[in-house]
């Protein structure tokens, strides 16, 4: 037989202030929770998160609708019904609200204080197995003062825990944790909560626990949404965002003035960024991701090419479905992108692309594979060539990086070759993100039609 749930929410509607003031918060909430379920409600601030979770706490009645919690109806109910409710919930909230005059046996004990009141050392036992349990079997006399973020808000879970609730509740309990104080203390809710079968309800805008979650709630403007809408939301919300700050050329700037360790540096931290944009989402909107991504690969072929000493640095993209290889990536700094089309069966860089072998080109003239045609329309005159894959993690060439002439000396030598795959190796990272997107939406990996441009 299924469990009954702990919390049964019906089509609730909340309301703050009376006549001309009155202001709707929560719009027609349906939800349940079962036991020892962890349910995380996401939101924005101001969406009714925390209106919810007091609703379901007893700290106030249901005014429209239907509210059970443990079989018991909160819409209008008395204090008596709210008082009694409350007995069998433990609150956990950002701030730890912790009494500074109080060990933290003494503090865990206060939530023992109601009938039946256990005796003096039966609550103290009590209290001293929870702090245990929590790791706080060392810390137990300590006062508040005397104990980090983390420890005050584990004493905040003994306390919570102490009275074997059924059901917790808990407003940001991270909020004001570090990253590992955070994750320690979610985990040591969910291992807890499931070793003593209480519900978790937990209000959080922390995405590094949502994993914690056998479910997750979402809550805008007072109405629950699908977190599957949400995220598509967030995230689009989120590539606008960084495709408006890369059109303003930030970037590119940022990176102007970097040494060759820095950019490293950076190059790896977009890299790890795109794998978990990777890990998390197959899914973007097609044109505020390619702005994006036009401008983080703008930005770090021009700063390769600074970095190389090169004349010039052009990064090749491979569309195999059309055969060619194709470029936006401007030939200079402060130049206007080009938007170059080559065939991948010709050239020095559809060479690479086909065989995945690099190739360091001291006299581009004598090369059988150079097409001098370039030169001649363009009225610029290469000199040496150095053209290496750039492959992505399963080893496929998604693209091509190619450097002309190098500045101050006849050629590039293996030292500049080397540089140049540790840099590819971390833009194929970065180029699938781009991969995904085009084959999500069904799509080539370039633009279609091209007018093909020799090049070479």
């Amino acid at each position: 037989m299924a469990a009954e749930p702990v919390v049964v929410v019906e089509h609730l509607n909340h309301y703050f202030g009376t006549g001309a003031l009155r202001k709707q918060i929560l719009y027609d909430v349906s939800t349940q929770v079962l036991p020892g379920e962890i349910v995380i409600l996401t939101g924005p601030s101001g969406s009714g998160k925390t209106t919810l979770l007091t609703l379901m706490g007893g700290l106030r009645s249901a005014q429209e609708g239907s509210l059970k919690i443990l079989g018991r109806e909160l819409r209008d109910a008395d204090d008596a019904t709210l008082v009694e409710v409350r007995k069998s919930i433990g609150y956990i909230f950002q701030a730890h609200n912790l009494l500074d005059a109080l060990t933290a046996t003494q503090n865990v004990q206060m939530s023992l204080l109601q009938e039946p009141r256990p005796s003096r050392d039966v609550a103290r036992r009590t209290a001293h197995d929870v702090l245990k349990a929590v790791g706080l079997g060392e810390r137990l006399d300590h006062y508040p003062s005397q104990l980090s973020g983390g420890q005050k808000q584990r004493v905040a879970i003994a306390r919570a825990l102490a009275a074997k609730p059924k059901i917790i509740l808990a407003d940001e309990p991270t909020a004001s944790l570090d990253k590992k104080s955070g994750r320690d203390v979610v985990d040591l809710m969910q291992h807890l909560a499931r070793a003593r079968g209480c519900a978790v309800v937990l209000v959080t805008h922390d995405n590094r626990i949502l994993d914690i979650a056998d479910r997750i709630v979402h809550l805008e403007d007072g109405r629950l949404k699908g977190f599957a809408d949400a995220v598509i939301a967030n995230t689009q919300q989120m590539l606008a965002t960084l495709a408006q700050y890369n059109r303003k050329g930030e970037l590119a700037r940022r990176v102007k003035d970097l040494s060759a360790p820095q950019f490293l540096e950076m190059v790896d931290k977009v890299t790890a960024e795109a794998q978990e944009f990777l890990k998390v989402t197959r899914m973007a909107n097609s044109d505020t991701f390619e702005s994006m991504l036009e401008q983080v690969l703008d930005a770090f072929t021009l700063k390769i090419g600074q970095l190389l000493d090169a004349d010039r640095a052009t990064l090749f993209l491979v569309d195999r479905a059309h055969g060619i290889l194709w470029s936006k990536i401007a030939q200079g700094e402060g130049e206007k992108a080009l938007d170059i089309r080559v065939p991948l069966a010709e050239g020095v860089a559809g060479n690479v692309a086909r065989t995945g072998a690099a190739m360091n080109i001291p006299d581009a003239y004598a090369c059988e594979l150079f097409n001098r045609e370039v030169d001649r329309r363009t009225g610029y005159r290469t000199r040496s060539i150095l053209c290496v894959p750039v492959p992505d993690s399963s080893g496929q060439t998604v693209a091509v990086a190619q450097l002309l002439n190098k500045r101050g000396r006849d050629a590039f030598d293996a030292k500049d070759e080397r540089t140049l795959r540790d840099f590819a190796a971390s833009m194929g990272v970065i180029l699938e993100s781009w991969t995904a997107m085009q084959e999500g939406q069904g799509q080539p990996g370039a633009p279609a039609a091209p007018p093909v441009a020799a090049a070479s």
